[in-house]
């Protein structure tokens, strides 16, 4: 087994990095965002750049997505991979299951899972993650023959525990059609280990995974591999080395609190509006937001394409995607002073 694994977000407010680290963990996964379940809107953790700055190279890391079955799977699967784009990782992304507000079938719930999990794949080569709880699974979703295929991170708590469905598989706690578990969240409220672990929340989630170091090791990918692990056609992104506040150079993907990344911009006086894009073209249908004036957007990236210039912006809503900076010799964004 390899424990313990920490998971977090913005309830767990600021991480102090070198406790975290000192506690031996041996990988994190860090909310990126999720769907808000009154009106189908994605959004960005306020701390999932933060916390993605302060453990990305330094720990192994992957992102998870908190899910909503009444709203279009693969819309929120796209703007998941916008997010996961634009930080460095190294473990497969998350899809969290845990809420059914408006009671919707398992044929209705089974298929924008499988249509969001197809999106992930599509878009980013590698196999979701499913998070969820065994009795929440069954009643919801039932038993769907293509789930069995995914690694499953069950949640169940308590004291003394030695197995998510106490090793029965009669049990009503077993995920069908799952035999076995990749990662168990066997503690979480009220442990009262927030201290231990750097946060400020009292409780954190921890975790372990079903695997020896060696296969965990092989199951992790190397950062400087990642990019490479993408499909074609997306273009390699563009981020120099910078100097660091502290002096020195930073490597690219070292982090975007350093240097010329994040920096404020705004669109241009003269101009309406500006799509954002969820790759940097204009030759498809890909537009998932838009810029207006009087917007101030957060600038994570840029991508050079021959004489036009990209840039991987963050609106205030939380809205992800690429706009183009320079577009066939016009300027359209410019940096806040």
């Amino acid at each position: 087994m390899i424990e313990p694994i920490i998971d977090i977000s913005k309830w767990q407010g600021n991480v102090n990095a070198g406790t975290m680290l000192a506690a031996g963990v041996g990988g994190i996964y860090v909310k990126a965002g999720g769907t808000d379940k009154n009106n189908g809107s994605s959004y960005t953790d306020w701390r999932f750049r933060e916390n993605a700055d302060k453990f990305a190279g330094r720990i192994p890391i992957g992102y998870y997505y908190f899910f909503y079955p009444h709203f279009d799977g693969a819309k929120q699967a796209r703007y998941f991979v916008q997010l996961y784009k634009s930080v460095t990782w190294n473990l497969p992304p998350a899809i969290d299951l845990e809420d059914n507000p408006l009671n919707v079938n398992q044929i209705v719930f089974q298929r924008e899972v499988k249509a969001f999990i197809d999106t992930i794949q599509q878009e980013l080569n590698v196999e979701t993650i499913i998070y969820t709880r065994g009795l929440f699974w069954n009643a919801n979703l039932g038993n769907p023959a293509w789930a069995g295929q995914y690694k499953i991170w069950l949640a169940r708590y308590g004291q003394g525990l030695t197995h998510p469905w106490d090793n029965n598989p009669a049990s009503k706690l077993r995920p069908l059609p799952w035999t076995d578990w990749w990662m168990w969240q066997y503690s979480a409220d009220e442990n009262r280990r927030g201290d231990e672990f750097g946060v400020e929340s009292h409780a954190i989630d921890i975790n372990r995974v079903n695997m020896t170091q060696e296969e965990f090791d092989g199951f992790v990918r190397p950062s400087d591999s990642v990019a490479a692990a993408l499909p074609p056609p997306e273009p390699t992104v563009t981020e120099p080395a910078t100097t660091g506040a502290a002096g020195g150079t930073v490597p690219p993907g070292a982090g975007f609190g350093d240097g010329r990344f994040p920096f404020q911009g705004f669109l241009r006086e003269g101009f309406a509006s500006l799509r954002i894009r969820s790759r940097p073209s204009v030759r498809e249908n890909n537009a998932v937001g838009a810029l207006k004036p009087g917007y101030t957007f957060t600038v994570y990236r840029e991508n050079q394409l021959g004489d036009d210039l990209w840039w991987l912006v963050e609106l205030p809503d939380g809205t992800v995607g690429w706009a183009a900076k320079r577009y066939q010799a016009v300027t359209f964004l410019e940096q806040a002073a």
